[in-house]
């Protein structure tokens, strides 16, 4: 299996490390891991670290991780290499199984028809070879879903008003930094204007994070 080559950013990772994260990334966080064996070993390391951190902390965990990304870097070692057999640091899958499309945990909140994909119903298309999945939860005010496109299907052009995250399930898109197979990840901060296409032949699903509002733009870059 093709390794990621884009991964959550550190502050997530370590946020997903210590219980301090909200539960919808974690559960992106989690899900990547599941394809990622680098990721995996840099949890284990923070989640060494912030044990002894919080043990060392004068205020409660919940007070919050201003100022830890930078005192956690500063006394982690280098990763060493490792290889797609690591052992994840916790109970998971290596990769998607048994013919489904994405690992635990993810697999267990979708329903099988999302492995098939289909337009019965299942999928509400939103712009031409777009399509948002039926299913949709919310997490701790973070919005998820899955987002489907076609071959070369371009997503309207839109504006953040807030975090958006996508982890590819299957296939691969490409957006104005690159593109992004299976297991990547991509995180679009709010304040930033984005758009995306399909870059394979075959649909490419995602996992879809949304923690606030869409503004779609004009082929000039004015709100609609």
């Amino acid at each position: 299996m093709t390794l990621p080559l884009h991964h959550p950013d550190e502050e997530l990772l370590i946020g997903y490390a210590s219980g301090q994260e909200r539960a919808g990334k974690s559960l992106l966080v989690a899900t990547h891991l599941a394809y990622c064996p680098d990721c995996r070993q840099r949890v284990a390391s923070y989640e060494d670290l912030c044990g002894a951190w919080f043990e060392e902390l004068p205020c409660p965990p919940h007070a919050g991780l201003d100022g830890l990304l930078d005192r956690m870097m500063a006394g982690l070692p280098a990763a060493a290499p490792v290889t797609a057999e690591a052992a994840p640091p916790r109970p998971a899958a290596a990769g998607p199984s048994s013919g489904r499309l994405v690992p635990e945990p993810l697999r267990s909140w979708l329903p099988e028809a999302i492995d098939t994909p289909t337009d019965d119903g299942t999928w509400r298309e939103i712009s031409r070879g777009v399509w948002l999945s039926g299913w949709e939860r919310t997490l701790s005010g973070t919005r998820i879903c899955l987002l489907r496109m076609a071959a070369d299907a371009p997503v309207p052009a839109h504006r953040h008003t807030a975090d958006e995250l996508l982890l590819v399930l299957r296939g691969a898109f490409s957006d104005e930094y690159g593109r992004y197979a299976l297991g990547d990840v991509a995180h679009y901060a709010g304040g930033t204007d984005h758009y995306a296409r399909g870059a394979s032949e075959e649909d490419c699903i995602c996992l879809f994070l949304l923690d606030g509002d869409l503004i779609f733009l004009d082929e000039d870059g004015n709100p609609l």
